[in-house]
């Protein structure tokens, strides 16, 4: 009777034994199968909703300025990063601004300004190379200031600061516009980063 309950706590244990996964192990594989199948995405806009700003400012030397800014909302640059297999993407909205300057109430400038004309009027072009300060600003630059500078030595003629940056870097490039008293307007590129 001893072989017997032997021969039976032996068969037991092979039987026990036949190369089955551990709870723990079948649910690493899983995890594991399903991380190499899906995919998930995240989208994020900034900003989130329609945004716009105007300020009008009335200078000591007799000019009017008035800024309107607003995002546009069909124009984004996008940067993705993955996590944890997510893909995360985060669309950075470009912003189309007006400018209209009046010297004693008479009209002398008015423009407004895309993504495509800013790039004109700030001299961003696809052709600059890489190690190029302004490389890449045609795409992946969006408007992050704008701003009237209140210069008091100047009478005739009107400063206004426009900063870009590439979102999630710390690349930016300060221009000033000045925009004479018959309405002529000339771009200075003062830095970048």
């Amino acid at each position: 009777m001893k072989h017997l309950l032997g021969l039976l706590i032996i068969i037991i244990s092979f039987t026990s034994c036949e190369g089955r996964k551990t709870k723990s192990q079948a649910l690493s594989e899983s995890i594991q199968k399903f991380n190499k199948t899906v995919n998930f995405e995240t989208n994020t806009f900034i900003p989130e909703t329609y945004l716009e700003q105007e300020i009008d400012t009335l200078m000591s030397n007799g000019y009017r300025v008035k800024i309107k800014t607003y995002a546009d909302m069909s124009n984004a640059v996008q940067f993705s990063k993955i996590k944890d297999t997510i893909n995360q993407q985060t669309h950075y909205r470009n912003f189309k601004f007006d400018i209209l300057v009046e010297k004693e109430g008479q009209l002398i400038y008015k423009e407004s300004f895309d993504k495509h004309k800013a790039n004109q009027l700030f001299g961003y072009r696809d052709d600059y190379v890489p190690d190029s300060p302004l490389y890449d600003f045609d795409k992946l630059g969006v408007l992050q200031s704008i701003q009237v500078d209140d210069e008091p030595s100047l009478k005739n003629t009107v400063l206004i600061d426009v900063i870009y940056a590439i979102p999630e870097s710390n690349r930016s490039a300060i221009h000033t516009l000045f925009v004479n008293d018959n309405g002529t307007i000339n771009m200075v590129h003062v830095t970048q980063k």
